[in-house]
């Protein structure tokens, strides 16, 4: 019977413990299926979603550090240090033999000619809007002097914008097993292009006309093979702002994209779809989810905004200050951010010099106030004059340069920093400046006079003390 009794007690510890315990357990559960991301049902294997602003990775599908190979997206990187290289969009590139047959004539192209040559813009449309690989090879010879040195070129690149997993072995993305990239080292070198916009406009553009040549005497005609930002296709969105196609059998197909909508700015990039109408829905569907992700918020107004600087001028007395100069915030800061940022972690600063030396025209440029998110910069607005601050003339500034004496004595004896009114009187130069200044000097010389008396009094008392202990030590002897 005893026996029984300690099983029940038992199984009515237990029984308690479980009602004391269980919803903790399934408030846990409900929360981490709560906190799921939802599905975005992707055919690719691969595929990435990021806020171009913040770096913030919004959705991720696959290994985004794991090596693939890119195809002509390399192209972007091509494009990137042809625009970084300082080469004028007017300069001419010539198109070596190398260049021209050195790629397999199956592979995509514009049939240019060995010695022919295109413009530098012209060149930019040819690898990004119909993806030529003869123009790639000519613009690394261009660039870099030979194709094997651009290369190199590509990658340390690559490595410096932190995109630390990609090797790249060539100009155009023609398969190579050593030539890879991955999904965040891809939109690491988009981010980086965009912020060029003849790259923005290039992509953009649904088609483009390369005009006779030397040695073709009719126009090129070349369309984008990004579907995505052709109006007349019915893949086409106007969230899309461009991007950079490229398949090849091992690689698949890929699409690096940039997209655009009130404000925020995405980059997508999805490799290795078995078939090329997935790269532009996966696109699609990556895109509309990110911009649900985003909510608004309003960090300052330009108008609540604004600093007085100090406007000075220099003068035989040296350098015065002349007039408080009112500057403001160029554009308001109300910015759509990721949803899981706290907006307490971002922090303003602004660089702005102590002083400005008039004259000074109005609407200036005089500094930077910028928003940051770790070491990344997410916004950033320009400080400028709200007037002109004009220079005094000689008598003014003769004025103003007394009175700032004054008023830094008056400062000293008040330990103060602030202004102290002073009577117009004493600020104005006229008979009662001169009086108080002549008074001032007797006074100080005076004093002086008075201090030389005391000294020398002193020390002819020292003396005659000294003369009576000697003789008194004398009498004693």
């Amino acid at each position: 019977m005893r026996k029984i009794s300690k099983i029940l007690i038992y199984f009515l510890i237990i029984a308690i413990a479980s009602g004391i315990f269980a919803p903790f357990t399934i408030f846990a559960d409900d929360n981490e299926e709560a906190a799921a991301p939802p599905l975005l049902n992707l055919e690719a294997p691969f595929g990435i979603i990021v806020c171009a602003a913040t770096g913030v990775i919004l959705h991720e599908n696959g290994d985004i550090n794991a090596p693939t190979y890119p195809a002509s997206m390399t192209k972007v990187m091509t494009a990137l240090l042809l625009i970084e290289s300082g080469a004028d969009l007017t300069d001419r590139i010539f198109h070596s033999r190398d260049a021209v047959f050195s790629i397999p004539r199956n592979s995509s192209h514009i049939y240019m000619s060995p010695s022919e040559t295109l413009t530098v813009l012209q060149a930019l449309y040819a690898i990004m809007l119909p993806s030529a690989n003869d123009v790639s090879n000519a613009i690394a010879e261009f660039v870099a002097g030979d194709m094997e040195t651009f290369a190199q070129m590509m990658t340390n690149r690559a490595h410096e914008l932190g995109a630390v997993n990609t090797n790249f072995t060539n100009a155009h993305g023609l398969h190579d097993p050593n030539h890879v990239t991955t999904l965040y080292d891809m939109h690491l070198i988009m981010r980086e292009a965009i912020r060029h916009d003849v790259f923005v406009e290039v992509i953009n553009t649904p088609r483009f006309i390369i005009h006779p040549t030397e040695l073709q005497p009719e126009p090129r005609i070349i369309d984008n093979t990004n579907l995505l930002v052709r109006p007349t296709m019915p893949q086409f969105s106007p969230i899309i702002v461009g991007g950079k196609t490229g398949w090849t059998t091992p690689a698949g197909h890929t699409l690096v994209t940039y997209g655009k909508r009130d404000g925020i700015e995405l980059i997508s990039v999805v490799m290795s779809a078995p078939r090329r109408e997935i790269i532009f829905a996966d696109t699609i569907r990556l895109m509309n989810y990110g911009f649900s992700q985003f909510e608004t918020h309003n960090f300052y107004t330009a108008s609540d905004f604004s600093f007085f600087v100090d406007l000075v001028q220099r003068s035989d007395q040296g350098t015065i200050i002349i007039d408080h100069m009112p500057v403001y915030a160029a554009n308001n800061a109300i910015l759509p951010l990721p949803n899981t940022i706290d907006p307490q972690e971002i922090q303003i600063n602004y660089t702005l010099p102590n002083r400005l030396t008039a004259p000074i025209a109005e609407n200036t440029i005089v500094g930077r106030i910028s928003l940051t998110l770790g070491d990344r910069i997410i916004h950033e607005t320009e400080l400028r004059t709200a007037r002109e601050g004009n220079a005094l003339n000689q008598n003014d500034l003769t004025s103003l340069s007394t009175t700032h004496i004054q008023q830094n004595i008056a400062n000293i004896i008040y330990n103060t920093n602030d202004p102290i009114p002073l009577p117009n009187w004493l600020t104005t130069p006229g008979p009662f400046l001169y009086i108080i200044a002549i008074a001032t000097s007797l006074l100080i010389t005076a004093a002086i006079i008075k201090f030389l008396r005391f000294t020398r009094r002193r020390k002819n008392r020292r003396n005659i003390y000294r003369k009576s202990r000697m003789s008194k030590s004398y009498k004693y002897r």
